[in-house]
């Protein structure tokens, strides 16, 4: 139901009621006035009669049968009885005991009712009781307002009664008159009251059904999309006037504040798209560092396998050398193969060399982006602050934005805490690097002695067979020399587990950080969607 409907039919229900309630009122005290002039009328009438009676003899008894007042003799005597209805109306009667002896009242067939008997409340009362009685009663099946007063002897016994009466229906027949006058008054003031009151609510009103108008266009339910930029007009000078003015001062504040919030949006919009785009590059360079680090692993696995080989051989060489002059031109054949397999370690020594030089760099390259990424964390939580700060300022409506403020502000915290451990892997990856290249340069070095040792051996046993024991002693330092960098190399290929152990785990903070960035990607574009239901600008026409 409606307002304006609710408004007219409370009206309509108080002036109703209002009428109805005074109606009653004034017939109510119309009716106990009437009652009352009516018990004064009685007393008036029965005073009256009282003297009249009292004018023929104030000596009451029963003679033979008679009742007299002095020597008047009331029987059958209708003088006093027709003289009350002269003076005053109504009926009038004198009863000697219970029964009726004068009266004036008539019976359906216009004879008098003499000898008819008091019956009911006024018998009770007069008769039994010795009292008077007022009130109304039963006169020959009519209902009339009476007043009855016992007759006395001088004994004080009761002889007969003295009773006045007129119908009800005389008195209150000028009140049923006024009282359908008033009651078709009351109607007709009624509906007269409805129609002003009804005219009077929906005039009220009218200013209310053109501020819903104006609130219905700037909510526009049709599209979904409220128009921030559109204001209500002035309407009135009462109070809903004053509510328009409140809901104009209401929407120039949202304006005021969505503007502002659109513009935080784009922003942090703007910031995900840039530490994607970092992520990426970042998840690019570790899969790289990743590949590399793999390869340098395989390497250096061969390169450890062969340095194994050439600890057996430059054994079997020494062992060949100490058997036997028969030996040496089969060791001259197995040096020969120790030259070429030191010239393939030597390659390899270098190649992996260049394989460790190249993963330093890419890994001062890690250590660039890393500063990037804080730099852009440190700027994204600069960026929340701001938005928890122009959330707390917007109270209410700013909630949503704070708990996003907050949100940014955690994951900035964790990208700053994953660079921290990229960058410390990172310093672990160059150490062991540098450590890799020592060991790199200490075998390279190696490497050379054995493959001048192995020519000289040649020459050696090429010239003289006296050179068996320098042979001898190359070979024992060969072995030692191989066993070294046997050693180095399990150390090199030990680090660049390490190394591949980091990146697998930079590659997984990578992936987590990715996901971070997508989920705020994912709430910046839920809190663009939300600003979408808000127009901010005119509609271009």
């Amino acid at each position: 139901m409606r307002l304006t409907t609710r408004f007219v039919l409370l009206n309509i229900i108080i002036v109703i009621a209002s009428i109805a309630i005074t109606t009653g009122f004034a017939l109510f005290h119309i009716h106990k006035e009437i009652n009352r002039q009516a018990n004064v009328a009685q007393e008036n009438r029965l005073n009256t009669f009282w003297e009249l009676l009292r004018s023929k003899g104030s000596d009451f008894q029963i003679v033979n049968g008679k009742l007299l007042a002095g020597n008047y003799v009331v029987n059958g005597n209708f003088e006093l009885p027709d003289r009350i209805k002269e003076i005053f109306g109504g009926t009038a009667t004198i009863f000697m005991g219970d029964t009726r002896v004068t009266t004036n009242v008539l019976k359906e067939d216009g004879s008098r009712a003499i000898g008819t008997k008091l019956v009911g409340a006024a018998y009770d009362a007069v008769i039994k009781g010795g009292k008077p009685y007022r009130g109304e009663a039963m006169i020959l099946g009519i209902p009339y307002f009476t007043a009855y007063d016992p007759i006395k002897n001088n004994r004080g016994e009761i002889i007969g009664v003295l009773y006045v009466g007129v119908k009800k229906s005389d008195f209150f027949a000028a009140y049923d008159e006024l009282k359908t006058g008033v009651i078709i008054m009351a109607i007709a003031l009624a509906i007269v009251l409805t129609f002003f009151t009804g005219f009077m609510v929906k005039r009220s009103l009218s200013p209310l059904k053109l501020m819903v108008g104006s609130l219905k266009e700037i909510t526009d339910n049709d599209s979904g999309v409220t128009i921030l930029t559109k204001r209500m007009t002035a309407i009135s000078q009462d109070e809903i006037g004053d509510v328009s003015k409140e809901v104009n001062n209401l929407l120039d504040k949202m304006h005021h504040i969505m503007t502002m919030v659109d513009g935080v949006s784009k922003r942090i919009s703007s910031h995900t798209e840039t530490i994607t785009e970092t992520v990426t590059q970042h998840a690019g360079f570790t899969s790289q560092l990743s590949s590399s680090v793999m390869e340098i692993s395989s390497t250096m696995e061969e390169f450890s396998s062969t340095a194994a080989q050439i600890a057996q051989h430059s054994q079997g060489v020494a062992e060949n050398a100490d058997q036997s002059q028969l030996d040496i031109n089969k060791s001259a054949h197995g040096m020969e193969n120790l030259a070429m397999k030191m010239s393939e370690i030597m390659q390899d020594n270098e190649a992996n060399l260049h394989e460790v030089v190249e993963l330093g760099r890419k890994s001062k390259e890690i250590n660039k982006v890393m500063e990037i990424i804080n730099s852009i964390a440190s700027q994204t939580k600069l960026i929340a602050f701001n938005a928890a700060l122009e959330a707390a300022s917007a109270g209410e409506a700013g909630k949503r934005f704070g708990v996003v403020a907050v949100e940014i502000r955690r994951l900035a915290d964790n990208v700053v805490e994953s660079t921290a451990e990229i960058e410390s892997k990172i310093s672990e990856i160059m150490s062991a690097v540098d450590r890799f290249i020592i060991s790199s340069e200490k075998g390279s070095k190696r490497i050379i002695e054995g493959r001048e040792y192995s020519g000289q051996a040649l020459e050696m046993l090429s010239v003289v067979v006296s050179g068996a024991e320098v042979t001898n002693d190359t070979a024992k330092q060969i072995s030692l020399s191989t066993h070294q960098q046997q050693i180095a190399s399990s150390q090199v290929l030990l680090a660049l587990r390490e190394i591949e152990q980091g990146t697998r785990y930079s590659t997984q903070s990578i992936q987590q950080f990715s996901a971070i960035s997508k989920d705020l990607k994912g709430i910046s574009q839920e809190f663009e969607d939300y600003m979408n239901q808000f127009r901010l600008e005119e509609k271009p026409r």
